[in-house]
């Protein structure tokens, strides 16, 4: 009789307790696992890094504002190739489910920042003569079936009208083509617009966008900036614009400390488990075991026995879970044409953490059980077994 041999028969003796064993186990793993997706479907793409940009916010919390006219002292660093202000609108359409990136942009400077933009020149006549004009992405555009032309009506509980209304109505101008990274559900309008119509906060702005220099560390820049604001009443902070992005984008959560949560939850219930059902193991075999002893079985290979059927019964857990988890992320990108909930996906790197961590689980919820066992002196339930 070979060790594999020995491993399957034992865990397939009680099927009813390897089924109630393995499904709580299962439970624990396929939350860790589609945690570890949703943190994936936020990553950014990191080609925003080689665009050489930085984002500045103001230093208590991007709800904060700061004053457009900084833009100007930004401009005259020498490291800066061009620099740009955005308000973040905040609105939704017709339904407040229905929601989607919206900034308000400089007409002069926001397409320097962002060269890589392209449009139609059909879509950028109307982009410049009517004040309402909007620009949106072409995922957009085929979400709500809008075309160039059509009247929008975008609901705010950020901005209110000088009309004391929070429905602003634009029109389409057209679509335009994102830079790569970028988020592929988005709608530009004008800030002017914004800053003529809106009740309060004439002349603030969201946050600054600015162009570094080619050859220049965006590090340096980050620092320069931030110190030029250092002793001003809008003390700021400049990051990387993958580094906004990917938090500005996480508006769930703080998805790193909702998977270390899942992570804990995971293991406590696991390593209960294995350990419980070890123990029990040891227990109900003991004659069994004792008999194994007896024609030859060293308590090494005892242990071993042991501790492969623990770990055979937590992977068979990890497995289930990661192909529950990707049928659920083809489900979703099946039913769903956007959000980051069509984005899930595990990635080799993250299967073989999982597994890592279920082996380890596997290993340690063996530890105590497998130790009374090297301890004892098996032969003493020999009697009992015959």
């Amino acid at each position: 009789m070979t060790l594999w041999f020995l491993v399957t028969r034992n865990l397939l003796r009680r099927p009813l307790r390897l089924v109630l064993t393995v499904l709580p186990m299962c439970l624990a793993f396929v939350g860790f696992s589609i945690i570890i997706g949703i943190d994936n479907a936020y990553d950014v793409e990191y080609e925003l890094d080689e665009k050489q940009r930085v984002v500045t916010i103001n230093r208590q919390s991007i709800v904060q504002p700061l004053n457009e006219s900084s833009v100007a002292r930004i401009r005259e660093l020498p490291h800066t190739t061009a620099v740009t202000f955005v308000t973040w609108f905040g609105g939704y359409f017709q339904k407040p489910d229905q929601v989607f990136s919206q900034y308000a942009v400089d007409l002069d400077s926001y397409f320097k920042v962002f060269p890589d933009i392209q449009l139609s020149a059909e879509a950028e006549q109307v982009w410049l003569q009517d004040p309402r004009a909007v620009l949106i992405t072409p995922q957009l555009a085929a979400r709500f079936n809008w075309r160039p032309g059509d009247k929008i009506t975008l609901t705010t509980s950020i901005w209110t009208r000088k009309n004391f209304s929070n429905d602003w109505t634009f029109i389409v101008a057209g679509e335009y083509t994102p830079e790569a990274g970028t988020e592929p559900e988005a709608l530009l309008l004008k800030h002017k617009f914004l800053d003529q119509n809106r009740l309060f906060g004439r002349g603030l702005s969201s946050f600054f966008v600015t162009r570094v220099a080619d050859g220049v560390d965006t590090v340096t820049a980050m620092n320069t900036i931030d110190a030029l604001f250092e002793n001003s009443k809008t003390p700021t902070f400049t990051s990387k614009e993958s580094s906004f992005a990917e938090s500005f984008r996480r508006q769930l959560g703080d998805l790193a400390l909702m998977t270390k949560l899942v992570l804990a939850i995971a293991i406590l219930v696991v390593f209960l488990l294995t350990s419980s059902s070890m123990a029990q193991s040891v227990v109900e075999r003991k004659r069994e075991l004792a008999i194994f002893s007896a024609i030859g079985f060293s308590r090494l290979k005892i242990a071993a026995l042991l501790l492969a059927e623990n770990i055979l019964i937590v992977c068979a857990a990890m497995t289930i879970a990661v192909v529950v988890t990707g049928v659920t992320a083809w489900s979703l990108q099946a039913l769903l044409t956007d959000g980051p909930f069509a984005d899930i996906e595990l990635r080799t790197g993250d299967i073989l953490q999982i597994a890592a961590v279920a082996v380890s689980l596997g290993m340690a919820g063996a530890f105590f059980p497998l130790l009374q066992v090297l301890r004892k002196d098996l032969a003493i339930h020999l009697k009992s077994a015959v």
